[in-house]
C-alpha cells in the first residue's frame, strides 16, 4: 500500500467517552474539530451519536460537513463568526454559535434582521485565556443588547481553563460563576460548560452542566495533567484512538554515497526505506519520535523514510502508537501529532478493541 494506513479503534473511542460521562454526570459536547484531531469528524460523530449529547467543531464549514453524521444532534462552533455568510448557513442548519463580544453580538443581530432568520448562541467570557470571550462588565453589556433582540436566542455561557494547573483553575471558576451572576439577570436557565478534558477530571464543581471533550476521546491527556489523582486518571482507563502503519518499500544494501539527502550518521549492512515521509504529516528530522525512530538513518524525505535496519520489503510497521511520546521527542504537544498524522493517510475504521 502506497499510503499510509490509519486505523482508528472506534469501540476505543466510544468507551473514552462513556467513562467522561460517568465520571462527570454531566452531558457531554465531543469535540470533533480538525476533523476530529485527524480521526475523521464524520466517522467519529457518527461513532458517538449514542453517546455524546452534541458536538462541537472550530468552524461553520466544518458543522455543515458533519450535518448528516451529527445525526440530528446539536453542533457547536467555537471560532465566533466574522461575516455574514457564516451567520446566514448557522441559522439556516441550527447550528449554535459563540458570542464573544458586543460587536459579534450587532454583527448577528444585524444578518439575522436581514435576511429574517433567526440563530441560538452560547456567549463566550474570558476567565483568564485571553483569546475569545467577554469580561463581566462587558458581558453585561452584550447580554443587555440580547435580551432586546428575540432573532437571537441565547442559550448557554462558556469558558475555557488556559493552563493544567489547580489553582489558576480555581481562580477561572470563581471568574466563570461571577459571570454566570451577571448572565442570570438576563437570562434564566442557561447550560454552562468551563472543562475540556483536563476541566473534567478536576471534579464536579468544574463539570457544571456540560464537559467539552476533545483530547480525552482520543485517549490522550494534556500535558501538564500530572497533577491530577492518579486514582482519578486511572479511573478513566483510557485507550489509544489510532494507530498508524507504513510500509516498507524497498530492502537495500547500502552501497556509498548518502542515505536520502545528506550523510548518514549511521548505517547497516542494509537499509530500508519505508514509505513515510514528512508529506505524511510526520516530523523531517530524524528523531522525530515515530516508533523505532532511533534506527532512521538520516532526516526524512517527502515521502520516504530511510532506515538502517533490515526490514522485509511489503512489511506493514507501526510508526504512530502513542502520540504523546512522539510529541515528547519532538518538544510539542500530541494535539499537533494527531492533527498531522493522517494528513495523506487511508483510514481505516476498525471496531475491535
Amino acid at each position: 500500500m502506497q499510503k499510509v494506513k490509519a486505523e482508528i479503534h472506534l469501540k476505543r473511542i466510544r468507551q473514552n467517552a462513556r467513562a467522561f460521562k460517568t465520571l462527570t454526570n454531566a452531558k457531554l459536547c465531543a469535540v470533533v474539530k480538525a476533523d476530529a484531531y485527524g480521526h475523521g469528524a464524520a466517522e467519529i460523530a457518527c461513532a458517538l451519536s449514542g453517546v455524546a449529547d452534541c458536538f462541537a467543531v472550530s468552524l461553520v464549514d466544518e458543522g455543515l460537513a458533519l450535518r448528516a453524521a451529527a445525526c440530528g444532534k446539536d453542533i457547536l462552533v467555537l471560532t465566533p463568526p466574522l461575516c455574514d455568510e457564516e451567520i446566514y448557513a448557522a441559522a439556516k442548519n441550527g447550528f449554535i454559535l459563540t458570542v464573544s463580544d458586543l460587536r459579534t453580538a450587532r454583527l448577528i443581530v444585524t444578518v439575522c434582521q436581514r435576511y429574517a432568520v433567526s440563530v441560538r448562541v452560547h456567549l463566550k467570557v474570558n476567565t483568564g485565556m485571553n483569546r475569545y470571550g467577554m469580561t463581566a462588565p462587558a458581558l453585561g453589556k452584550t447580554c443587555k443588547y440580547l435580551q432586546g433582540a428575540p432573532c437571537v436566542k441565547v442559550e448557554g455561557i462558556y469558558s475555557h481553563l488556559y493552563e493544567c494547573n489547580r489553582q489558576t483553575a480555581a481562580l477561572q471558576r470563581q471568574r466563570f460563576l461571577r459571570c454566570q451572576r451577571v448572565c442570570e439577570r438576563y437570562f434564566k436557565g442557561l447550560i454552562a460548560h468551563l472543562s475540556a478534558t483536563y476541566g473534567a477530571l478536576l471534579g464536579k464543581d468544574f463539570a457544571f452542566d456540560m464537559i467539552r471533550v476533545g483530547l480525552g476521546l482520543y485517549g490522550y491527556l494534556p500535558d501538564g495533567a500530572e497533577d491530577l489523582p492518579q486514582a482519578t486518571v486511572s479511573s478513566l482507563r483510557l485507550q489509544k484512538g489510532m494507530t498508524v502503519y507504513a510500509s516498507v518499500a524497498v530492502n537495500r544494501k547500502y552501497s556509498f554515497g548518502g542515505a536520502g539527502y545528506g550523510k548518514p550518521r549511521r548505517t547497516g549492512e542494509r537499509l530500508s526505506v519505508v514509505r513515510l515521509g514528512y508529506a505524511d504529516g510526520f516530523a523531517r528530522t530524524r528523531e522525530n519520535g515515530v516508533c523505532d525512530y532511533e534506527n532512521n538513518a538520516n532526516n526524512l524525505c517527502m515521502d520516504a523514510c530511510i532506515r538502517a535496519k533490515n526490514e522485509r520489503a511489503g512489511k506493514e510497521l507501526a510508526v504512530l502508537t502513542d502520540a504523546a511520546e512522539t510529541a515528547k521527542a519532538l518538544g510539542t504537544i500530541s494535539y499537533e501529532v494527531l492533527c498531522n498524522a493522517t494528513r495523506r493517510a487511508e483510514r481505516i475504521y476498525d471496531e475491535r478493541d
